[in-house]
């Protein structure tokens, strides 16, 4: 059976000669020894780790991934919406409801953020950056709590809870 093992060269906490040891007595084995005297080297070298198993297991590296993005979720709901929902009835829950999606989707179009889904008050979206996401919460926050909005249906009820 194939074996890879990957051991940091300099280990402080297990002597790399415990992963020589085991290279020379299982057959097929292939010893990589990583430059690092950090036990946990993938933590140190994320990008080196991933590409010696992908080595060893196909024989080759990939293309290098020079187009990395740092994806942002944000979650947003209506604080306390199970009660509120039975303290209004269905027509008003589902006008603050609609009321609040309204709210999120123009500023998901502001900040330039994608809805990935939707599940009763939930909203989860997606953003290319940490910035737009957070700039997105507190605007869509902002417009729950905002004078300007006093005659949306969520006036009475003005907590919207951002994760």
């Amino acid at each position: 059976m194939p074996t890879l093992l990957l051991h940091p060269t300099r280990d402080q906490t297990i002597s790399v000669d415990c992963s020589r040891y085991m290279a020379q007595r299982i057959p097929g084995a292939k010893l990589l020894e990583i430059d690092s005297d950090d036990h946990l080297a993938f933590l140190v070298r994320p990008n080196e780790i991933p590409d010696l198993v992908q080595e060893f297991l196909t024989g080759g590296r990939g293309a290098v991934d020079e187009d990395r993005v740092v994806k942002t979720v944000m979650f947003s709901d209506i604080v306390g919406s199970t009660e509120l929902a039975a303290k209004l009835g269905d027509a008003r829950w589902r006008d603050l409801r609609d009321a609040h999606h309204a709210a999120v989707r123009r500023e998901l179009a502001i900040y330039r953020g994608q809805e990935v889904d939707t599940a009763g008050d939930g909203f989860y979206a997606a953003f290319d950056g940490p910035a737009r996401a957070i700039r997105c919460a507190c605007e869509v926050r902002n417009s729950v709590k905002s004078p300007r909005h006093d005659d949306a249906p969520w006036t009475a009820h003005r907590r919207v809870r951002d994760r």
